[in-house]
């Protein structure tokens, strides 16, 4: 059976990864932006040609959107929390880098 909803997931990470917004990426593949939602959100099945045509965008190979196994949670939350970092203005960042010390420092486990 088809995972579309980890598809989705593996197809919004690969977009946010490389900084596309969901019109981009709709106007490319000349579809709507609430079928890249939808794709997104594993609420629709996709054609082969259309997986290539993501896979080609994306530059992604089919084998890491089909793969059985889960993505790593780690390069998705890395490529979330790099694009919200890029977001930020600089005189920001020197205090998220201190909440982030503080929060390793004190978290259960580390050392």
């Amino acid at each position: 059976m088809i995972d579309y909803t980890l598809i989705g997931q593996r197809i919004a990470a690969g977009r946010k990864g490389r900084r596309i917004t969901q019109e981009q990426m709709a106007e490319h593949l000349d579809v709507s932006i609430a079928f890249i939602s939808k794709i997104e959100r594993g609420r629709t099945q996709l054609s082969l040609e259309r997986l290539v045509q993501i896979c080609h965008f994306l530059d992604l190979s089919p084998d890491e959107l089909l793969s059985k196994s889960k993505p790593p949670s780690d390069s998705y939350m890395q490529a979330e929390l790099s694009s919200l970092l890029e977001q930020c203005p600089h005189e920001l960042l020197p205090v998220i880098k201190s909440i982030i010390e503080d929060i390793l420092r004190y978290y259960p486990g580390q050392t």
